[in-house]
């Protein structure tokens, strides 16, 4: 897990984690959520997002505000 300031890749990592989860196959958003490979990007100084790796595809499960 990284705290470093958000880079424009991840953002565009983010964007196309979303698209897939919302527009993609849902059979692959549910085996990403279930056996997808977990990362933690850091979207903003408060808030990390929960991305799902599956078959070289992103998949964003959660954006989480950190309360610090």
């Amino acid at each position: 897990m990284s705290f470093d300031a958000p880079r424009r890749l991840d953002s565009a990592m983010i964007l196309r984690a979303d698209w897939n989860w919302r527009r993609g196959p849902k059979w692959k958003a549910a085996l990403a959520c279930v056996f997808g490979q977990r990362e933690f990007v850091r979207t903003a100084p408060r808030a990390l997002a929960y991305l799902a790796w599956f078959w070289g595809e992103p998949y964003l499960i959660d954006i989480e505000e950190l309360t610090l």
